[in-house]
């Protein structure tokens, strides 16, 4: 189900400068594991992007206490993502706070298992940028830094996610700060802008090519599957709900086939993921790392909707 809810977001400033935490390890209480168990404590990389207006005055004078502290935002988000599970009822959690720019909330995320939803986590990490932000343009002494406008941009690695993906997974969103409406400080919405799920390296074992000696035994065919769109929507529920078992679908369906064509083998990937599973679209990415003697990976990439296959 979905909330219903205007949303009018502040004009992007001319100057937005960023600070960037690249590959934070983050040990998180509770998030997807292999084993499909609640409650296991999961290896995390995150990589936090914060946009904001501006740097300007800092750079001039020469002053960090002009601009956001690197050393707090690492603290506060180390802090936010190893308490996430505390008071996830309260107005002022992310978990109630995330939006979509069209209005809407997935209220299906409340339902899912402590760090099981990479959306919730990834907003836990954005909240704790937008609200050092918030915090720090409220000081007197950091007077140039305004929160008018704050955007933070969010990649999470999850290795240990799935059992027949070798990257696991990855997950991506663009978080911007909501209207403020004078509800105080880190209460304003979280608008997802944008989000990706990515799943690399689902390693098969395939009769794939047209040459007679590809015809004699399997070779190892390596599948990504990618999928985008904006953020807080329906179609991101349905990634969260099927990713595992499509993974598995996918990994074992491959095994058992003998195609000519990359091409084929690439559609009927995209078939399982949109049809059997109900996803709208996926990016499918197959490849061969056996086909070329002096080439790392050879293969394809195509994006095929659920549209696609019911009219052909």
């Amino acid at each position: 189900m979905a909330n219903r809810q205007q949303i009018a977001l502040p004009s992007r400033p001319s100057i937005l400068d960023s600070v960037r935490l690249r590959n934070i390890e983050l040990p998180l209480p509770s998030a997807p594991e292999a084993w499909h168990r609640d409650g296991k404590s999961q290896p995390c990389t995150a990589t936090l992007k914060l946009s904001y207006s501006d740097i300007t005055t800092a750079a001039e004078t020469d002053n960090v206490a002009l601009t956001l502290d690197y050393g707090k935002l690492f603290r506060r988000l180390e802090s936010d993502v190893r308490n996430m599970g505390e008071n996830t009822s309260s107005p002022r959690h992310p978990l109630q706070r995330l939006i979509s720019l069209e209005g809407t909330q997935r209220h299906e995320m409340h339902s899912t298992g402590l760090g099981q939803d990479p959306r919730v986590i990834a907003g836990v990490v954005a909240n704790a940028g937008l609200g050092l932000l918030e915090t720090t343009a409220a000081g007197v002494a950091s007077k140039n830094i305004s929160a008018a406008y704050g955007e933070c941009e969010v990649e999470l690695h999850l290795p240990k996610a799935l059992l027949r993906a070798d990257q696991g997974l990855r997950y991506r969103a663009v978080v911007a700060l909501g209207p403020d409406e004078g509800r105080g400080e880190e209460t304003r919405q979280l608008v997802v802008l944008e989000e990706e799920f990515h799943i690399e390296g689902i390693r098969c074992y395939a009769i794939l090519g047209v040459n007679p000696h590809e015809r004699l035994e399997k070779q190892a065919v390596v599948v990504g599957l990618t999928f985008r769109g904006p953020g807080q929507l329906g179609w991101g529920s349905k990634v969260v709900e099927t990713y595992q078992a499509v993974t598995r679908a996918v990994a074992e369906k491959v095994d058992q086939t003998e195609f000519k064509s990359v091409e084929s083998l690439a559609t009927f990937v995209a078939r399982i993921v949109t049809v059997e599973f109900g996803n709208e679209c996926v990016t499918v990415k197959v490849e061969k790392p056996s086909a070329l003697a002096f080439v790392q990976m050879s293969g394809v990439e195509i994006t095929r909707a659920k549209a696609f296959f019911e009219s052909h």
